[in-house]
């Protein structure tokens, strides 16, 4: 996990950066604590309120993107017995961020080589609150995995699920 955290700041550098991607921007392969088996690395803003409150404003206004100034603690959670880890740590991350717990419940998953494709409940229902779960999901997927991009939507070729 060290080595793909290290390399990342030169795949931004040769392949550029959207705003999907971002959030590995602020992950210090230093500060990353390895987790013991059985549990995974989560990382949430440490003023979550300010946090959420910022991006609302970023995404309503513009501006400058309040993610890369946000600071994160990171603490190793149990993993409890789930048929995708992945996907539950999206979930909790998008429960942490969003106003509603049903807004956070994660409809749609798939990896597919280096990316995931993530759908929430929030982006169906036009929930308010994505703007800021998304980066905090994306942060949370990259820590766990070797995960290179995560976008929110169906993989290509499936549709949206009925």
């Amino acid at each position: 996990m060290k080595k793909t955290t290290l390399l990342l700041p030169l795949a931004f550098l040769l392949f550029g950066c959207d705003a999907q991607t971002s959030a590995t921007k602020t992950i210090d392969a230093a500060t990353v604590e390895l987790c013991r088996q059985g549990e995974y690395a989560y990382s949430l803003p440490v003023d979550l309120e300010k946090y959420t409150h910022a991006m609302a404003l970023f995404s309503q206004e513009g501006g400058d993107n309040p993610y890369a100034t946000t600071k994160f603690k990171q603490t190793c959670q149990p993993l409890p017995q789930v048929e995708d880890k992945l996907a539950y740590i999206a979930e909790q991350s998008a429960q942490a961020t969003l106003p509603y717990p049903e807004a956070g419940k994660v409809l749609y998953f798939k990896q597919v080589d280096d990316t995931a494709y993530v759908v929430l409940a929030a982006q169906e229902d036009g929930w308010a609150g994505v703007s800021a779960a998304e980066p905090v999901i994306t942060r949370n997927i990259q820590l766990n995995s070797s995960i290179q991009h995560v976008t929110f939507g169906y993989a290509p070729g499936d549709e949206k699920q009925s």
